[in-house]
């Protein structure tokens, strides 16, 4: 929740998290094995605070805000019968839809919205630049 709210310091709190195992900062807890929560917690930062990912008004909305200094994050995700992979780096995102046999999506990033069909890909533009079809 503090990420979502604070994402200039997201970066800082995810490292946290992923320490709280590895550095073992709870004096001796490690050797009992490992705190899900933080995994989670992890796993949470990266889907949801870091791709802005959220399921709204019947439609997939991404905001993404992940240090393009990292590369590109993806994952695939899974929503209304569509597999989809899910791509961002610095404030733009890549939604890219498997072809399967399910009706076409609305996705919205940073206000602009686009029908995703099964089949195709979108690239969402850092601000600034010119959003395409791909």
């Amino acid at each position: 929740m503090l990420a979502r709210a604070n994402r200039d310091h997201a970066l800082d709190y995810f490292r946290q998290v992923l320490k709280s195992d590895v550095a073992d900062i709870q004096g001796g807890t490690t050797s009992e094995g490992i705190h899900l929560a933080a995994m989670a917690g992890s796993v949470d930062l990266m889907q949801r605070c870091f791709t802005g990912l959220e399921a709204r008004g019947g439609r997939l909305v991404l905001s993404p805000y992940w240090p393009k200094s990292l590369g590109v994050l993806g994952f695939p995700f899974h929503y209304r019968g569509h597999h989809l992979h899910i791509r961002v780096s610095g404030r733009g995102a890549e939604v890219c839809a498997d072809p399967r046999p399910a009706p076409p999506i609305v996705i919205e990033c940073r206000g602009q919205v686009v029908e995703l069909a099964s089949g195709s890909k979108f690239h969402f533009a850092d601000p600034g630049a010119q959003p395409r079809r791909v």
